[in-house]
Protein backbone atom coordinates (compact mmCIF):
# COMPACT_ATOMS: atom_id res chain seq x y z
CA UNK A 1 0.00 0.00 0.00
CA UNK A 2 1.29 3.61 -0.92
CA UNK A 3 0.11 6.77 -1.52
CA UNK A 4 -3.99 7.65 -1.67
CA UNK A 5 -5.09 10.61 -3.73
CA UNK A 6 -7.54 13.79 -2.10
CA UNK A 7 -10.33 11.33 -2.40
CA UNK A 8 -8.96 8.51 -0.50
CA UNK A 9 -8.56 6.26 -3.22
CA UNK A 10 -5.08 3.89 -3.87
CA UNK A 11 -2.37 5.71 -6.39
CA UNK A 12 -1.49 3.79 -9.19
CA UNK A 13 1.59 4.32 -11.24
CA UNK A 14 1.44 4.76 -15.08
CA UNK A 15 2.78 0.85 -15.54
CA UNK A 16 1.41 -2.39 -15.96
CA UNK A 17 1.79 -5.08 -13.27
CA UNK A 18 1.78 -8.85 -14.08
CA UNK A 19 -1.31 -9.99 -14.22
CA UNK A 20 -3.24 -6.83 -14.63
CA UNK A 21 -4.71 -6.17 -18.18
CA UNK A 22 -3.04 -4.12 -20.36
CA UNK A 23 -5.23 -0.85 -21.43
CA UNK A 24 -5.88 -0.01 -25.05
CA UNK A 25 -4.37 -3.57 -26.02
CA UNK A 26 -7.25 -4.16 -28.72
CA UNK A 27 -5.82 -0.51 -29.91
CA UNK A 28 -2.92 -1.84 -30.50
CA UNK A 29 -3.60 -4.67 -32.15
CA UNK A 30 -5.76 -2.76 -34.43
CA UNK A 31 -2.82 -0.33 -35.63
CA UNK A 32 -0.56 -2.74 -35.87
CA UNK A 33 -2.59 -4.34 -38.37
CA UNK A 34 -2.76 -1.54 -40.22
CA UNK A 35 0.86 -0.52 -40.42
CA UNK A 36 2.93 -0.82 -42.92
CA UNK A 37 6.79 -1.40 -41.16
CA UNK A 38 7.04 -2.25 -37.35
CA UNK A 39 10.05 -1.26 -34.96
CA UNK A 40 10.51 -2.87 -31.81
CA UNK A 41 12.71 -1.38 -30.04
CA UNK A 42 14.54 -1.82 -26.66
CA UNK A 43 12.68 -5.09 -25.36
CA UNK A 44 13.09 -8.47 -24.58
CA UNK A 45 9.78 -9.77 -26.46
CA UNK A 46 9.15 -12.23 -23.40
CA UNK A 47 6.58 -10.25 -21.65
CA UNK A 48 2.97 -11.00 -23.34
CA UNK A 49 0.29 -9.58 -24.74
CA UNK A 50 3.12 -6.65 -26.20
CA UNK A 51 4.96 -9.31 -27.47
CA UNK A 52 2.56 -10.93 -29.30
CA UNK A 53 1.30 -7.69 -31.52
CA UNK A 54 3.89 -8.52 -33.92
CA UNK A 55 1.51 -11.30 -35.11
CA UNK A 56 -0.48 -8.99 -35.90
CA UNK A 57 1.64 -6.98 -38.86
CA UNK A 58 0.74 -7.52 -42.55
CA UNK A 59 2.58 -10.35 -43.89
CA UNK A 60 4.04 -8.59 -46.09
CA UNK A 61 5.07 -5.76 -43.67
CA UNK A 62 8.84 -5.29 -42.70
CA UNK A 63 9.62 -5.81 -38.69
CA UNK A 64 12.73 -4.43 -37.12
CA UNK A 65 14.35 -5.39 -34.00
CA UNK A 66 16.29 -3.20 -32.37
CA UNK A 67 17.97 -3.42 -29.19
CA UNK A 68 21.96 -3.73 -28.08
CA UNK A 69 21.54 -7.42 -26.62
CA UNK A 70 18.64 -8.81 -29.18
CA UNK A 71 17.21 -12.00 -27.93
CA UNK A 72 15.93 -13.28 -31.29
CA UNK A 73 17.58 -13.94 -34.46
CA UNK A 74 16.20 -12.48 -37.46
CA UNK A 75 14.31 -14.56 -40.27
CA UNK A 76 12.34 -12.95 -43.90
CA UNK A 77 10.30 -10.77 -41.71
CA UNK A 78 12.51 -9.47 -38.81
CA UNK A 79 15.35 -7.66 -39.28
CA UNK A 80 17.60 -7.36 -36.42
CA UNK A 81 19.78 -4.48 -35.77
CA UNK A 82 21.82 -4.71 -32.93
CA UNK A 83 22.28 -1.62 -31.52
CA UNK A 84 21.17 1.18 -28.67
CA UNK A 85 17.65 2.51 -29.82
CA UNK A 86 19.67 6.00 -31.03
CA UNK A 87 21.59 4.82 -33.72
CA UNK A 88 19.33 1.67 -34.38
CA UNK A 89 16.28 4.06 -35.46
CA UNK A 90 18.78 6.04 -37.62
CA UNK A 91 19.63 3.14 -39.90
CA UNK A 92 16.09 2.21 -40.50
CA UNK A 93 15.03 5.68 -41.25
CA UNK A 94 17.80 6.01 -43.31
CA UNK A 95 16.82 2.86 -45.76
CA UNK A 96 13.62 4.67 -46.45
CA UNK A 97 15.10 8.14 -47.41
Amino acid sequence: MGDYCDKGHQLHPHVVWFGEEVPMIRKAMSICQMADILMIVGTSMQVYPAASLIHYIKEQAPVYFIDPNPNISGHSRVTVIPEPATSGIEKVISRFL
